[in-house]
């Protein structure tokens, strides 16, 4: 039983990291790439993204971090299950909601943006994106901690699920200034291509401890698509076909209002999204894998004895308990998680000083964004914000060249700890976001 907590937690503390663009840029109007964000927002010039380089960012999102489970004493780091951990240090360790990991990578293949017209700006873009989250039940680690006199189990143990797509993204801006004065809306439609996807829910899992016997059942299912999987060869890679498609679309609206305050107050921008409204049906290569075994282990009798045959049954046991079992399965839909934006940004001092506040919200954590920039030059953007709603606070940056011509550049980053281990592996929550990319620029 162990054994496939563990695993959940590898796949909770190993799933690496990204955001379609970093939220710092919310507050920058000449951005670059911040429509990615909200497709209302249009650049002040035209660009082109370097294949591979142009935009790569990732977003990670989790309410546990190494925190949660390693424990130090002196120069020791003690697992959570060890002994020398009191039951009571590592409960009160433990979020209130079961702890989870949510995680998205993208990276544009090829992009551009240009202008149309006097009002309009139009973009497209070709991405990678892999999309994960995993979850494993705070029931469950509770129990496996401090349950172990119990002769009950629990009803839930975790979920992991895990997309890989192409996306072709079409955006046009609009200025609707003939209907309300600093009125703006844009529109993304994309068209998903499906590369693989896996999912898988352990809906069963109870563990009953006796005076001399201990036994455990499990059981799970899920679906594999563009992978395959066998009990003898285990997962391999499918063959590739475009045979899995799917839609979204991002909806934006922004709204400049102008002001005459104090700082040489210029106006404050209003603005909210909705992104990634879609899903994507797999339809092909796709298998069922399902997991419902026992498993019981009562010692090894009398350790005077041939005990060889005996940790022999145990481990044939144990590989037999978490063999997952595959057959041919029916189609799947999966479905995007939706983002929301809403913010507003107050302009000062010319337009060289900005200070905003920005809401996020996706699947199961919403976070309030206050951030402060200054554009002294007119091409150099410089951010610095704080993030203290969600799963974790957290500090970050943001940088951007916008010359008038040849290159521009960004970086931002958002760090929910500073404290790291010997290893520079942040110890508090694993929420974590870095973006980055260099684009050619036309005026």
């Amino acid at each position: 039983m162990k054994r496939v907590v563990l695993t959940i937690l590898v796949l909770l503390a190993s799933g690496v990291i990204a955001s379609a663009q970093s939220r710092g840029s919310y507050l920058f109007e000449n951005s670059l790439l911040r429509s990615k964000l909200n497709p209302a927002f249009a650049p002040k010039a035209d660009y082109a993204t370097l294949p591979g380089v142009g935009s790569f960012s990732v977003d990670m999102a989790g309410n546990v971090g190494l925190k949660n489970f390693i424990f130090p004493e002196g120069d020791v780091n003690h697992l959570f299950l060890n002994d020398a951990v009191p039951a009571d240090q590592f409960l009160s360790e433990l979020p209130k909601r079961d702890p989870y990991l949510q995680k998205r990578v993208e990276s544009d293949l090829f992009g551009f943006g240009m202008q149309m017209g006097d009002d309009g700006y139009a973009t497209l873009s070709l991405s990678l994106v892999e999309k994960g989250s995993y979850t494993v039940s705070g029931d469950l680690l509770r129990y496996l901690k401090a349950g172990s006199s119990a002769a009950q189990g629990i009803s839930a143990g975790g979920s992991a699920s895990l997309a890989g797509y192409a996306a072709l993204a079409a955006g046009y801006s609009q200025d609707l200034s003939r209907i309300a004065e600093g009125l703006r809306a844009g529109v993304r439609v994309k068209l998903l291509i499906g590369l693989a996807a896996g999912r898988f829910d352990m809906d069963r899992v109870g563990v009953q401890f006796g005076s001399d016997q201990v036994s455990a059942v499990v059981h799970g299912t899920g679906a594999l698509s563009g992978v395959g999987y066998d009990s003898v060869n285990g997962v391999s890679i499918a063959r590739p076909g475009l045979h899995n498609f799917g839609a979204a679309v991002d909806l934006g609206v922004s709204y400049w209002l102008p002001m005459d305050g104090p700082w040489n107050l210029s106006g404050i921008e209003f603005s909210a999204s909705v992104c990634d409204l879609g899903g994507i049906r797999y339809d092909r290569m796709v298998s069922s894998l399902s997991l419902d075994h026992q498993f019981e282990f009562s010692g090894l009798g009398d350790l005077s004895g041939d005990i060889k045959s005996g940790f022999e049954k145990v481990a044939a046991d144990l590989k037999e308990f978490t063999q997952l079992d595959s057959s041919e399965g029916e189609s799947f839909l999966y479905g995007l998680p939706t983002s929301i934006h809403a913010g507003a940004t107050a302009h000062l001092l010319q337009d060289k000083v900005s200070a905003g506040l920005l809401y996020y919200h996706s699947v199961n954590h919403s976070n309030l964004m206050l951030a402060g920039g200054v554009s002294p030059l007119g091409w150099l953007n410089l951010g610095v914000n704080w993030t203290f709603l969600g799963p974790a606070n957290r500090l970050g940056f943001y940088a951007e060249v916008i010359p008038e011509k040849y290159f521009s550049f960004f970086i931002g980053m958002e760090r929910a700890s500073l404290y790291s281990n010997s290893r520079h592996i942040p110890i508090r929550n694993f929420t974590e976001s870095i973006a980055f990319g260099v684009n050619m620029l036309f005026r």
